[in-house]
């Protein structure tokens, strides 16, 4: 008869201290939420924003449950080898778990949870240490927020935040041209706070399906990755 990997011991002492406690309740809760779902998701996400992940959560409460937490800590309730793991192969989507990383446990078809995926993404600001997705100049002479001349009391904090600003007869004007970011730059804190005085929005948050393990097998849906 095969060994149960039901009810295994897991030791925290690979994880770096923290809150011991709390490592073992996540823990205990993935294991929990693996016995209960028949599908565990691994994804991916970039520009997280908590506002609208708790919208996402909650629209699937009943069908699903989402686990954000250290990857170190998710790997050790998964198990990093065969001999470690929880149940059958979760060891190699362990394996996988890198970057910005969380698990995903459902009762959704990988149909449905793929487009579930696919049409979540939000556009917000960037912000500082983000990386510019595109060119962003203002032309010499009165500056414009909306379409219309920027409120004169804005203009000390376009000069704060390094814009060659003056005030001429109200008006906010710009003495020369001015790049606020090339694509490419990493955003300093100036440059993420001009961009959001005028609207432009560069962070999209999004996830990306990794795999799925289920019926004791893993499968990788992210072909063609690059190991980071």
């Amino acid at each position: 008869m095969p060994k149960s990997k039901r009810n295994k011991v897991v030791s925290l002492t690979k994880v770096k201290k923290k809150d011991k406690q709390w490592k073992e309740g996540l823990v205990s809760q993935i294991h929990s939420n693996i016995d209960e779902y028949p599908r565990v998701f691994l994804l991916r996400y970039e520009n997280f924003r908590n506002e609208k992940f708790k919208e996402l959560r909650e629209k699937v409460r009943s069908t699903s449950k989402f686990c954000l937490g250290s990857n170190k800590v998710l790997k050790v309730a998964l198990g990093n080898s065969a001999a470690e793991e929880y149940k059958t192969n979760l060891s190699e989507l362990a394996d996988d778990i890198r970057g910005n990383a969380g698990l995903l446990f459902s009762s959704l078809s990988r149909e449905e949870v793929a487009k579930m995926i696919e049409d979540f993404e939000f556009m917000d600001y960037a912000r500082a240490g983000a990386e510019a997705t595109e060119d962003f100049a203002l032309p010499a002479g009165p500056v414009l927020q909306y379409g219309e001349p920027i409120a004169h009391t804005l203009e000390p904090t376009l000069r704060q935040h390094g814009m060659p600003t003056k005030l001429n007869k109200g008006v906010v004007e710009l003495v020369s041209d001015y790049t606020v970011c090339s694509e490419g730059d990493t955003l300093t804190p100036d440059q993420a706070a001009l961009l959001r005085i005028f609207g432009v929005m560069m962070a999209k948050f999004q996830m990306t399906l990794v795999g799925v393990w289920e019926d004791d097998e893993y499968t990788r849906l992210l072909e063609d990755e690059e190991d980071e």
